[in-house]
C-alpha cells in the first residue's frame, strides 16, 4: 500500500540552490534488460520475468525497508494520480500486474518498471542539484548492475525505446520560474535560443495568455547521445545557471525601470492570497508564483522560496483528495461541491503559509 502522506522532509520542503530561480532537478537514466523485447513489444510473461528480475536485484540492497515496492494493478487511482502530480510517474501510465515501481519514502529516488523502458532510475531534489541527482541514480544503478545485465553495443551505448535516450540514457531536467523574463517579454527569443543549442524549455502545467502557467517552464536536454554522462550534466548545469542569471538580470530591470507596476502587481497578488476564501488551482499557481517574484525582489518579506514552492506540490488535486478524505479537515458547512470544497482546502493551505507574510514597502 503506498504511503500518499507527504512526509516532514520530503525533497521539495527543502532549501536548494538557487531556489529563487530553480525550483528542482531531475536526473533519470533509461536502462533495458539483456535478452528481453522493448516493454512496447513485450509479451506479459517475459515482462513478469523482467519485474521479478529487478524487484529481486533491489530487495539484495543494505536497506530495502526506506523504499516501497508495488506493482502498479495494486495501486489506485488516487495513488496514481499523486504520484503523478510527483513526478515520480506518467498520468497515463498503465496499470498491468508486470508494470511496476520502487520509491523511497521521501520520493528523492524511484525506480520504474515496465513503462517505456525496463528500468528508469528517476532522482530529485531541491534547487540546482544536477550532481546530487546524478549520484543518487549511480548509487541505484550500481546496486541493480549486481543481479542485472543492462544491453548497450560497444561505441554506441545503452539502448532504449527512444532514440533520444539512447547512449548514456540520460534525461535532465530542471524546473525553473521565469517570471522576469515573461513579464520583460523576452521568453520567446529565449526558448528559441536554447532550442537552437541542444535544449528543450517548454511550459510545465500548460499555457494560459500565451505563457506557461505561473511562468513555471522545464528545460532538458534533447538527446543523450552525445558525449558521456560527466559531460552531459556538465552542459545542463552550465545551461540552467545561465537561464539563472538572464531571470535575476530581468528581474531587477523590472523593478527600476517599473517599481511601481511591480508593487501592484505582487502587492494585489499577496492580498488576493492571504484573504480569498477559494482559490482554483490555475489562479492559486499565478499567485504563488508573483508573490515568490515579491519575495525574490525584497517587496514581501515573511516566507521562503522553499516554503512556495512545496505548496506547488502540496496543491494539487490529488493531494487535496487525499486530505478532504481523511477527518482532520473541517470545510464550512455551505461548501458541498467536491470542486469547491479543494478550492476552499486550497485557500486554508496557502493562507497557513503566509500566515506571517506582508508586504514590505519602498524606502524614500
Amino acid at each position: 500500500m503506498l504511503d500518499r502522506s507527504v512526509p516532514a522532509d520530503a525533497w521539495y520542503t527543502e532549501e536548494g540552490q538557487d531556489n529563487d530561480v530553480v525550483l528542482s532537478s531531475r536526473v533519470r537514466v533509461s536502462r533495458n534488460l539483456d535478452g528481453f523485447p522493448f516493454p512496447l513489444a513485450i509479451k506479459a510473461d517475459d515482462a513478469e520475468r523482467v519485474q521479478s528480475l529487478v524487484f529481486d536485484a533491489f530487495n539484495h540492497q543494505d536497506n530495502p525497508d526506506q523504499y516501497q515496492i508495488l506493482q502498479m494493478s495494486n495501486l489506485d487511482a488516487l495513488g496514481r494520480r499523486i504520484l503523478s502530480e510527483r513526478g515520480v510517474i506518467e498520468a497515463d501510465c498503465g496499470n498491468e500486474p508486470w508494470r511496476g515501481l520502487i520509491v523511497r519514502n521521501d520520493g528523492v529516488v524511484s525506480v520504474t518498471v515496465n513503462m517505456d523502458d525496463h528500468v528508469r532510475i528517476s532522482a530529485f531534489s531541491a534547487g540546482l542539484s544536477l550532481y546530487s541527482c546524478s549520484k543518487s541514480v549511480r548509487t541505484m544503478e550500481e546496486l541493480l548492475r549486481k543481479k542485472l545485465d543492462f544491453s548497450s553495443l560497444p561505441g554506441f551505448g545503452y539502448l532504449s525505446s527512444s532514440l533520444f535516450s539512447t547512449g548514456t540514457g540520460l534525461k535532465i531536467s530542471a524546473l525553473v520560474c521565469l517570471e522576469g523574463l515573461a513579464l520583460n517579454g523576452l521568453l520567446d527569443r529565449i526558448i528559441r535560443d536554447f532550442l537552437a543549442n541542444g535544449f528543450v524549455l517548454k511550459g510545465f502545467y500548460g499555457q494560459q495568455n500565451g505563457l506557461s502557467l505561473g511562468c513555471l517552464y522545464q528545460i532538458s536536454n534533447l538527446s543523450a547521445s552525445r558525449g558521456d554522462i560527466d559531460s552531459q550534466l556538465s552542459i545542463m548545469n552550465q545551461a540552467v545557471s545561465k537561464l539563472v542569471s538572464l531571470e535575476r538580470k530581468s528581474r531587477s530591470e523590472l523593478l527600476r525601470s517599473k517599481p511601481t507596476v511591480m508593487e501592484d502587481t505582487i502587492f494585489r497578488a499577496i492580498v488576493t492570497a492571504k484573504y480569498a476564501r477559494l482559490l482554483p488551482f490555475t489562479e492559486a499557481i499565478e499567485l504563488i508564483n508573483k508573490i515568490k517574484l515579491g519575495v525574490n525582489l525584497a517587496l514581501i518579506q515573511g516566507v521562503g522560496n522553499h516554503e512556495l514552492t512545496a505548496l506547488l506540490y502540496r496543491i494539487q488535486n490529488a493531494h487535496l483528495h487525499f486530505v478532504l478524505s481523511g477527518d482532520s479537515i473541517t470545510i464550512e458547512s455551505d461548501i458541498v461541491s467536491e470542486e469547491t470544497r479543494m478550492d476552499r482546502l486550497r485557500a486554508m493551505i496557502v493562507q497557513e503559509v503566509l500566515k506571517d507574510a506582508d508586504i514590505r514597502e519602498r524606502s524614500g
